[in-house]
C-alpha cells in the first residue's frame, strides 16, 4: 500500500494496488462459501426460496463457512443484511416448533431472538435476530412458503441489522447445506457480498 495526501481535505487516503485487491478477492472465494457443491441439493428441485419477500433484494453479508462465524457446525448458515421490522418469510412450508422473541439489545454473546420451522423432512429452518415481540406466529401454527412469519431486527450476537437463516438437521445437531430455486446463480448458493432478489411469493 502506498498512502496518499488529499488536496482539498488534507486526510490521508489508502491506494490499495490493484495486484493486493485480486489476491484477496481469490482468497475469499476459496476460503469462504461451498466448499464443495456436490453436497448442496440441486437448486431447480429445491423446496428453499430466499427468506424475505418476492421482489426484495438483500445483500448476503454471509454466506457458509463465513469469516465472522459459519464456522463447525454452523458452517451453512446465512445472513442477510435487511433494515430493522422487515418481513421475513418462510422458506420452506412447516409446522412452528419455536417462538423466543422477549429479548431486546445486541452484543457478544447477547441473547437472541428466533423462530424456528419444523419441515416435513424432520429437518428445522431457524430464523435468528428477530426485533423483540417481532413474531408473527406461534407455536403450533402451520406455515405456508413465503408467508410472513416475523419481523427482522438487530438483536442478539449481531454486528448490524440482519436476518440469520440455517437449516439443521436435529439427529446430527449441526447445519445442513441448503440452496435456493429463486437463486439463479451460484448453483443456488448465495455468496457473501452479492445480491439476491427472492422470488418467494406466498404459496396458495
Amino acid at each position: 500500500m502506498r498512502k496518499i495526501l488529499g488536496r482539498r481535505t488534507g486526510h490521508v487516503l489508502l491506494a490499495v494496488p490493484l495486484g493486493l485487491l485480486a489476491a484477496l478477492a481469490a482468497a475469499y472465494f476459496v476460503f469462504t462459501g461451498p466448499a464443495d457443491l456436490e453436497t448442496y441439493p440441486n437448486a431447480a428441485t429445491s423446496p428453499y426460496r430466499l427468506p424475505y419477500p418476492a421482489g426484495k433484494t438483500r445483500l448476503c453479508v454471509q454466506s457458509n463457512r463465513g469469516i465472522v462465524s459459519h464456522q463447525k457446525g454452523e458452517r451453512f448458515a446465512y445472513d442477510f443484511a435487511m433494515p430493522e421490522e422487515s418481513e421475513v418469510c418462510a422458506a420452506r412450508e412447516g409446522e412452528v416448533v419455536a417462538v423466543v422473541q422477549h429479548h431486546d439489545g445486541h452484543g457478544y454473546r447477547w441473547p437472541n431472538n428466533k423462530v424456528v420451522v419444523r419441515h416435513d423432512d424432520g429437518t428445522l429452518g431457524a430464523y435468528l435476530h428477530i426485533r423483540k415481540d417481532g413474531s408473527l406466529v406461534a407455536e403450533g401454527d402451520r406455515v405456508a412458503r413465503g408467508q410472513a412469519i416475523a419481523l427482522s431486527g438487530h438483536v442478539g450476537n449481531s454486528m448490524l441489522p440482519h436476518l440469520h437463516f440455517h437449516v439443521s438437521d436435529p439427529a446430527r445437531g449441526e447445519t445442513v447445506p441448503v440452496s435456493f430455486a429463486d437463486v439463479a446463480r451460484h448453483r443456488g448458493v448465495p455468496r457473501m457480498f452479492c445480491r439476491y432478489t427472492s422470488g418467494n411469493a406466498p404459496t396458495p
